[in-house]
């Protein structure tokens, strides 16, 4: 009686059981490089040693401590986990392991072959066919994939916002410290000018003109110095830390070098590296993936119980097939959809590859220009404004020039200073979002 029991309720258990969860190939190694991407963010945050940046940081120690420490990054790395925790989901049976018991009571009394045991599915849901959760698995991996990728593009972007606002930070270093040298060479100026006005060789219009500028070179200053500070604060946000950390400004903008690549092979770099490029790329297999799984529903589901009384002498084996005739129209409708969603998806990785061409097209444009500017600045523009501020000193001191010679030639020296800090500013900004865009450095 027992081994009969035993056997019948094997069977049920097995027919159920067998296959209901589904890894397809592929996620062991996706959870694996989640595992290793997301090191930095397994410990809860309140328990996370604290890390220390350097007292004078260089833009690779700030991208390392933003990538361990950004809290939008984290949350791209735990959507990512998200993802492919849903692969077993969808991978498994939607059924639950149902018992049945029963009891038949005759003439008020009963006895052992009258009571029975039966195991089955859940009558509300029937057993999905393995090919269908293969699908939905398999369509849950792409997914993954994509949040996978776009938690690396959310890497590659967060490391061009803190080279930006490093940027942003260094210039606005470099503009204060210009504009300082500026006030000491007015403030030196107005020294000079009222030794002059003693010796009857300036007027007084000369000391109130200069007096002037010194204030205005000043207060500029001070404006430069408060932008320095919300440059600061918008650097330490995207580190994670608090606004007001303190942080030592760069000396100086970075050296600016050609970017080795031409056109052709940076847009191929593009094409073939770009994180965004990719994730879309698994979208649309996932979309492929959708349109097996939705004709799969024509088939038909089923369900099983086996079952035995106690006394062991009858065993039952029902099953019952669930035809989707009804629904038919509503499977070709889903067929469809699954269909409209993979053209939306490969239109949309079409354009994505138009948008990062044109955009890169566009940096490679301004990178160049900068460089030819700069050329032209650094070489010749600058020299000649120097040259140019040392006659007019002289020929004012012997007094054969106004002061305002002076000054104009002292603001036209700081104002291509100014515009050379500006260019190179801006050609590090728009080579970092080349770099984004194609995952690896250019220089």
């Amino acid at each position: 009686m027992r081994e009969a029991f035993r056997a019948s309720l094997i069977l049920g258990v097995t027919v159920l059981l067998a296959g209901c969860t589904v890894h397809p190939a592929g996620e062991t190694e996706e959870r694996k490089a989640a595992g290793v991407a997301g090191a930095p963010f397994t410990t809860p945050h309140e328990k996370r040693a604290v890390a220390v940046l350097p007292e004078s940081p260089s833009a690779d120690d700030l991208v390392r401590y933003a990538l361990a420490n950004n809290a939008e990054l984290e949350a791209r790395y735990w959507e990512w986990r998200s993802a492919i925790e849903q692969i077993p989901q969808d991978g498994t049976q939607t059924t639950n392991l149902a018992v049945f018991g029963g009891l038949d009571i005759t003439n008020g009394s009963t006895r052992l072959g009258n009571a029975s045991l039966s195991v089955g599915n859940d009558p509300m849901s029937d057993i999905v066919l393995p090919p269908k959760l293969s699908a939905a698995a398999r369509r849950a991996l792409e997914n993954a994939r994509a949040a996978g990728l776009r938690f690396r593009k959310a890497q590659f972007e967060l490391r061009g916002k803190v080279l930006n606002a490093y940027a942003d930070y260094a210039l606005q270093a470099e503009l204060a410290r210009l504009e300082e040298a500026n006030a000491q060479l007015i403030e030196t100026t107005a020294m000079a000018v009222e030794a002059k006005n003693r010796a009857g060789g300036a007027g007084q219009q000369d000391i109130l003109k200069v007096q002037n500028e010194l204030d205005l070179s000043r207060n500029d200053v001070a404006n430069l110095r408060s932008l320095l500070a919300a440059a600061a604060a918008r650097l330490n946000a995207l580190l994670g830390r608090a606004a007001d950390a303190p942080l030592a400004p760069r000396t100086g903008l970075p050296s600016t070098r050609p970017v080795a690549a031409d056109d052709a092979t940076v847009l191929a770099l593009v094409a073939n590296r770009n994180p965004e490029l990719a994730a879309l790329a698994h979208e649309v297999s996932a979309s492929k993936e959708g349109i097996g799984l939705a004709r799969l529903q024509y088939v038909p589901d089923f369900s099983l119980t086996a079952g035995s009384d106690l006394a062991g002498v009858t065993q039952s084996l029902v099953g019952m097939v669930t035809v989707p005739v009804l629904r038919r129209q509503a499977i070709d409708a889903a067929v469809a959809q699954a269909e409209a969603n993979l053209r939306a998806r490969e239109s949309m990785r079409r354009q994505a590859a138009n948008d990062l061409a044109g955009q890169v097209v566009m940096d490679l444009i301004n990178v160049r220009d900068a460089d030819r500017q700069l050329e032209l600045f650094e070489r010749t523009i600058l020299p000649r404004a120097e040259q140019a501020i040392g006659i007019a000193r002289s020929s004012y001191e012997a007094g054969q020039s106004s002061l305002s010679d002076l000054l104009d030639a002292r603001r036209s020296l700081i104002a291509i200073k100014r515009l050379v800090a500006n260019l190179r500013a801006v050609r590090v900004k728009r080579l970092t979002d080349l770099e984004t865009v194609t995952a690896r450095p250019l220089e």
